[in-house]
């Protein structure tokens, strides 16, 4: 793993540890009131029990994982179509068995993602160390140091709470956005708490924005979700085969705020995660938002080509 030092404005690995299950009273924007009430008591209490059980399990828990997300697969043929077809987008020299192959595999490895998202809650961030490696840390320090934070941008590919997870290992501030999960209410209050209880600071879309460039002001990193975003300013950039719809948040964020773009990938290596921090991507005085955000859609989509399976195209991916 790649050696770091902690800048004088980031927490601490030794400080990060598991706090007490207490929904923080702010989400970020301006000391405004958290959107959302914590899960009972019970719940909590279940998400605990639950995710200390897949620690135990260790690795034999993604027999489940796979198990179920076959399960799904097999279920939701609508999806399992789309996936199949936009792997075929993405690589099309495979032949449909091929494809159908590749989603199933994108559907298990979803599923592995889920359960390390629950397997996660139980583990300190002081300990994460123990199941990551990580390359390309300094150039978070550079940013600290020259521009005062900056913004991650991710892909839906491999897992994006671990990297969260791994990136507070290292004392590296994120502040996040999320949106609802589906139409469940108590799926996004558990999903909220559970990203609180690991200390990353969440903001719910719909008033973010100037939250977002707070945050970065503050000496932290914007960790945002760039493809096919469900609302918000957008731009088409050619990614992983066609046209896709990216977010312009972080070319907006960086912008305003004067900070740099880093993409990042966190994908599962074997027994291990393994985050890549790549290098920043500066926004100059011309640049577009279409300019910018397709630098950043080719640098995310480097990685997908290398291990397509950790990628999750379930919905309608391409505008073409």
């Amino acid at each position: 793993m790649t050696s770091a030092r902690s800048p004088e404005s980031a927490p601490s690995a030794g400080t990060l540890t598991s706090p007490p299950i207490i929904l923080p009273a702010t989400d970020g924007r301006q000391n405004g009131p958290a959107p959302l009430p914590p899960p009972s008591v019970p719940l909590r209490v279940g998400l605990w029990l639950a995710s200390r059980s897949l620690r135990a399990l260790g690795r034999a828990r993604y027999a489940f994982a796979d198990a179920l997300g076959l399960a799904v697969y097999a279920r939701w043929r609508d999806a399992a179509h789309r996936c199949a077809t936009n792997h075929q987008r993405l690589d099309p020299a495979l032949t449909a068995s091929q494809a159908k192959r590749r989603a199933r595999g994108s559907f298990r490895e979803f599923m592995r993602t889920s359960f390390d998202f629950v397997w996660e809650y139980a583990v300190p961030p002081k300990r994460m160390w123990r199941h990551f490696t990580s390359d390309g840390v300094d150039h978070v320090w550079d940013a600290l140091d020259s521009h005062g934070g900056g913004v991650f941008a991710l892909a839906h590919y491999g897992s994006w709470d671990v990297a969260a997870a791994c990136a507070l290992d290292l004392g590296i501030p994120l502040t996040a956005v999320m949106t609802r999960v589906g139409d469940s209410d108590l799926a996004t209050r558990i999903a909220a708490w559970a990203r609180r209880h690991q200390n990353l600071e969440v903001l719910m879309t719909g008033g973010a924005a100037r939250g977002l460039v707070h945050a970065v002001k503050r000496g932290r990193f914007d960790a945002i979700l760039c493809d096919i975003p469900d609302r918000g300013n957008r731009v088409l950039v050619d990614f992983c085969g066609g046209k896709v719809n990216f977010t312009t948040a972080p070319a907006w964020i960086a912008r305003v705020a004067h900070v740099p773009i880093m993409c990042v990938d966190c994908w599962r290596d074997g027994s291990k995660y393994r985050m890549v921090i790549h290098p920043p991507i500066h926004v100059a005085a011309g640049d577009t938002d279409q300019e910018v955000m397709q630098k950043v859609a080719r640098e995310l989509e480097a990685q997908i080509r290398r291990v397509p399976s950790q990628w999750y195209p379930f919905g309608r991916v391409f505008q073409d």
